[in-house]
C-alpha cells in the first residue's frame, strides 16, 4: 500500500543548489509524492528553473511565490497548499538519499491509523560526517513530550498533514525569522512521535544559511525570539538549561527595551514567562552590579 506524500522545499535565492534537490527526487525509487516548492520572493531565476522541471514532467511538481517574508511564512503558506497524507520539509541546500520514499512508506504504514500518532523522524546526515550503515535503520521508538536527540546527525520530522495544519506560526509584523522549534515544541507536546535512526538526508549548512548569525536574528526578530524561549523553557529538564533559556530570555528583552512595541513585550513576558527565573535573572543582575560598588580586599 502506497501513502501519498508533500515534499515541501522552502527557498530564497538557491537557483544554484535546487538542481541537487529535483535530482535526487528523480532517483527517488518511490514516486507516490508531489513536490510543493514555496519561492520567498526570490529575484535569480528560480522561477523559470521549477518552470523547466515542471515541463520535464517526471513526478508532480507545483510552485508558488510569495513576496519576501520569511521562512515560517512559507512553511504556513505550504500548509495551507498541501494536500497529501504526509509532509516532509526538504531545504533547498539538501538532498534525500535515494530510498527515502520508499523507506517512509514503510513507516508511515506503522503509524498512520494511529490518532495520537503526529508522525516520525528521520535523520539527516552532513555530507562529510563518515556514516557507517551498518549502525543505522534498526532503531524506532514512540515518545510523547520528547525534543531529545541522541544522534550526530540532526532530527527531521515527517508529520500527518493534518495534524501540521492545526500549527501554523503567528505572524507579528516586520520580523522574518522564527525558529522551526515554535511549531515543532507543540505538536510533540500533544502527540506521540515514532523516532527512527533512518539516515535519509544529507546536507550542510550554507554560508548564507539561516543558521548564520542566529543570535543577531532573534535580537531583531523579538517577537519570535522570546516566544521560542518560552516553548523550550515549557520541555527544559535542568535547572542549568532553564538559567541559560532564562538570561536569553532577558537578554533579548533588553536589547529591544527600544522597540516600538516594547510594552506589549514586556506585558506579554510577564504574563507568560515563569516568575521564578525572571527573578532569578534579576537578582543576579542587581548582585553583579552591587559588587561594582563594594570595597575590594587589598590586604
Amino acid at each position: 500500500m502506497n501513502i501519498s506524500f508533500t515534499i515541501f522545499t522552502p527557498t530564497y535565492n538557491r537557483a544554484h543548489t535546487l538542481p541537487r534537490v529535483y535530482e535526487s527526487l528523480v532517483k527517488q525509487t518511490s514516486k507516490n509524492f508531489e513536490w510543493l516548492i514555496v519561492d520567498d520572493g526570490s529575484t535569480d531565476g528560480t522561477q523559470a528553473l521549477i518552470k523547466g522541471y515542471i515541463e520535464e514532467n517526471k513526478f508532480p511538481i507545483r510552485y508558488y511565490k510569495q513576496s519576501n517574508q520569511g521562512k515560517h511564512i512559507a512553511i504556513n503558506n505550504a500548509l495551507l497548499l498541501a494536500k497529501n497524507k504526509f509532509m516532509i520539509t526538504l531545504d533547498s541546500d539538501d538532498y534525500l538519499v535515494n530510498s527515502c520514499i520508499e523507506t517512509c512508506n514503510e513507516i508511515a504504514l506503522k503509524i498512520e491509523k494511529d490518532e495520537k500518532c503526529g508522525g516520525f523522524t528521520y535523520i539527516r546526515f552532513s555530507e562529510q560526517y563518515p556514516i557507517d550503515k551498518t549502525k543505522y535503520g534498526q532503531k524506532e521508538w514512540t515518545e510523547v513530550n520528547s525534543y531529545d536527540w541522541e544522534f550526530p546527525g540532526e532530527m527531521s520530522f515527517v508529520f500527518k498533514t493534518k495534524i501540521a495544519k492545526k500549527y501554523p506560526f503567528p505572524v507579528y509584523k516586520n520580523e522574518k525569522f522564527c525558529q522551526e522549534s515554535v511549531m515543532l515544541i507543540p505538536i510533540t507536546e500533544k502527540y506521540k512521535i515514532l523516532f527512527t535512526d533512518h539516515v535519509l538526508a544529507h546536507g550542510d549548512y550554507l554560508e548564507d544559511g539561516l543558521s548564520q548569525n542566529l543570535y543577531r536574528k532573534l535580537i531583531k526578530n523579538p517577537n519570535y525570539a522570546l516566544l521560542s524561549f518560552r516553548q523550550k523553557m515549557k520541555i527544559s529538564k535542568s535547572n542549568n538549561e532553564k538559567q541559560i533559556i532564562a538570561y536569553s530570555y532577558w537578554d533579548i528583552f533588553l536589547k529591544n527595551k527600544r522597540h516600538k512595541d516594547v510594552l506589549y513585550l514586556f506585558f506579554n513576558t510577564l504574563l507568560n514567562f515563569p516568575i521564578k527565573w525572571t527573578l532569578f535573572v534579576f537578582v543576579n543582575k542587581v548582585k553583579k552590579k552591587l559588587m561594582l560598588f563594594l570595597p575590594t580586599d587589598k590586604s
